[in-house]
């Protein structure tokens, strides 16, 4: 212990045994231990600047002040007072504490009063007797509290009272009533000092706390507790000013806006809540986890090697993907994962959050629920999305964007009941690019929505000439449905066309129910108002898909053609699309077999009741202008194939 805080200690124990108590209400400082503490630091800077100038004095008082007939005495009181003053302001300079302050008040207020009462003994005069009485008001000034500022107050006037009495009692009145007078003074001074004292400790406490409360609120997502948006990209660059690796990764919820639609917002409050927890729990605490803004999550791990980082990914995902209770319901959804590694040297934050990103699209297009690393891979397929998204900004969409039609057969019926519509663009600068990687980056970039209504325009041009009971089916991207204005185009381009819109179904994905199911919902009841029908795409693929079909109006249901490749692993896949059939059926929908390309493929969709086909089998994509030709060299009504032709076209195919 050092001999400060031995100091202190003793005091308390002196202070406690000679009143027998702690100190009172009247003593203790006020509100909580933060405004004590504010108080005892303004109040050492009073206490500490007292000292400074009563020092000064003693130190004139010690070299020039003489009493006659003293043999030194009063010089040498005051050295020791001179040191005193020194010492206590050392001592108060260590730091802010009450204890101190009201130790300082008390020895060296004894020094000061026993000074004047040596002079006055020494050489008595009247007018010395002021000392005494101007002290009053300098402990009331200096006082840390209100105990000490009456012993030593009380002390001084005892101490002029005691002194007219013994020395001059013809002064004993008048020293009594300015005693009186200076200790009403004192309480005075010391109760206006104080309040204002504590009403600006008080202030400063609550402006620092509201500007620390700001600091935090900027920082912080308000929700989760979680480093928000700001606080993660200086936690980034922070990383990235070491040179040492990390994993950067983005984080989005799968089927969170369904939540919010069903539940409500405060049970989506919830699970954001939870999944927040979860992702701190799976990271660790050496990982940064920031909540980026709605559904989205951002994490920075350091010290793991790809392995660990993988198997940290999967376990991640696993986490995310346990349902959620909230209150008496159960939610369930799943979160993808975009992972890139920043290599040592590596200084671009645009960079790794584009490859984030990137790597976070390709898990969402892959498979919902897991995570994705970027590879090199992903590198090449950066820069020619760009040049494809550069190149699409630029393009002249009447003459590059052309279609492709693939007939859907019905095998109950034996005939064409209608085409799909395949966009195809031969690009001036790049030439032909493939329609998967035209449509994402348009889709990437927003561009679909300006690409869609000059599609289905020439989609409906090329089926106004069709026999009037062939179907035209035509793709909508996520985008087209949540966007209110593209909706409106889509349904001018349809009562435009001057196409009977029984005849128009368009097809409609699951991306776009993930996203905003409210929006998706009015988009697709705008469309059906007018007749149109509504497919949805890709069915099966995804793992919510049976939860809208009683909330959207579905025509026909899509089966995806990942089902009929699984056909060649077991009967698992014939038995889920004998499942989905039938499911359509009850539920009055209409179902379309994607990809059927072999005879077994064929005989297996027969065996389980499929009906509506569409695939290589019976046609493979092909331009606008060869359909006549296509319908004409079958049967007579343009409609059947035969068995022979049938078998034909497996053959060619």
């Amino acid at each position: 212990m050092s001999p400060a805080a031995a100091l202190s200690r003793l005091y308390c124990r002196l202070s406690v045994g000679l009143t027998g108590a702690e100190p009172s209400s009247e003593d203790a400082l006020p509100n909580t231990k933060s405004v004590a503490d504010a108080f005892a630091t303004t109040m050492r800077t009073s206490m500490c600047y007292f000292l400074v100038f009563a020092g000064l004095y003693f130190t004139i008082n010690t070299l020039f002040y003489r009493v006659p007939g003293d043999p030194g005495l009063i010089p040498g009181v005051s050295l020791a007072t001179l040191v005193l003053c020194v010492l206590f302001w050392a001592y108060n300079r260590q730091r802010a504490s009450v204890v101190r302050l009201e130790m300082t008040g008390h020895v060296v207020g004894l020094a000061f009063i026993g000074n004047a009462l040596l002079d006055i003994v020494m050489q008595y005069q009247s007018i010395k007797l002021m000392y005494l009485v101007l002290l009053v008001p300098a402990f009331a000034v200096s006082g840390v509290r209100p105990r000490v500022i009456y012993s030593t107050s009380l002390a001084s006037i005892t101490g002029l009272l005691a002194a007219t009495y013994w020395l001059d009692r013809t002064q004993l009145t008048n020293c009594a009533w300015v005693a009186f007078a200076s200790l009403v003074i004192a309480v005075g001074i010391s109760r206006v000092t104080r309040s204002a004292m504590l009403r600006a400790v008080k202030l400063k406490i609550d402006s620092d706390q509201n500007r620390d409360q700001a600091i935090l609120l900027a920082a912080n997502d308000a929700l989760t507790g979680l480093p928000n948006r700001r606080a993660f990209l200086k936690a980034l660059d922070e990383h990235l000013a070491h040179d040492a690796g990390f994993y950067l990764g983005l984080v989005d919820l799968d089927g969170f806006k369904p939540i919010n639609d069903i539940y409500g917002h405060s049970y989506g409050d919830q699970v954001l809540v939870e999944v927040s927890r979860r992702l701190r729990a799976s990271c660790g605490h050496q990982s940064t986890v920031a909540r980026l803004g709605g559904d989205e999550f951002a994490v920075i791990i350091p010290g793991v090697d790809e392995p660990a980082l993988r198997s940290l990914g999967d376990a991640m995902c696993v986490a995310l993907a346990e349902p959620y209770s909230l209150n008496n319901e159960t939610a369930f959804l799943s979160a993808s994962i975009g992972f890139t590694e920043r290599m040592r040297g590596e200084s671009n934050t645009s960079k790794l959050l584009e490859r984030s990103d990137y790597a976070l699209y390709e898990a969402k297009e892959l498979s919902r629920g897991i995570a994705v690393l970027f590879d090199r891979g992903h590198e090449e397929l950066i820069r020619s999305t760009k040049a494809v998204e550069q190149a699409l900004r630029g393009i002249d969409r009447d003459r590059e964007l052309t279609l492709a039609f693939q007939p859907q057969y019905d095998l109950k019926e034996n005939k064409i009941v209608g085409f799909e519509a395949l966009a195809r663009w031969h690009s001036e600068k790049l030439g032909q690019v493939p329609p998967d990687v035209f449509i994402r980056a348009a889709e990437r970039s927003g561009l679909i929505t300006s690409l869609t209504p000059t599609l289905l325009a020439k989609a409906l041009d090329a089926a106004s000439s069709w026999p009037d009971d062939l179907r035209i089916s035509f793709n909508l991207s996520a985008r087209d449905l949540l966007s209110p204005r593209s909706v409106d185009r889509i349904l001018d381009v349809v009562r435009a066309s001057g196409v009977r819109a029984e005849r128009i179904e368009l097809e409609i994905t699951e991306t776009a129910m993930l996203t905003d199911f409210a929006q998706a919902l009015k988009a697709t009841s705008r469309l059906s108002d007018t007749g149109c029908r509504i497919a949805l795409d890709d069915f099966g693929s995804g793992y919510t898909n049976f939860s809208y079909l009683n909330q959207i109006k579905v025509h026909t249901v899509k089966i995806d053609r990942s089902f009929v490749l699984a056909l060649e692993q077991g009967d698992h896949a014939k038995k889920i699309i004998k499942s989905m059939i039938e499911l359509a059926g009850n539920l009055g929908m209409e179902h379309v077999i994607e990809g059927v390309e072999t005879a077994h493929e064929l005989k297996v969709m027969r065996s389980v009741g499929a009906r509506m086909i569409q695939g290589y089998m019976f046609g493979k994509p092909m331009p606008a202008d060869d359909i006549a030709a296509y319908l004409s060299s079958h049967d007579s009504d343009r409609f059947k194939l035969r068995p022979a032709k049938l078998l034909r076209s497996i053959e060619t195919c």
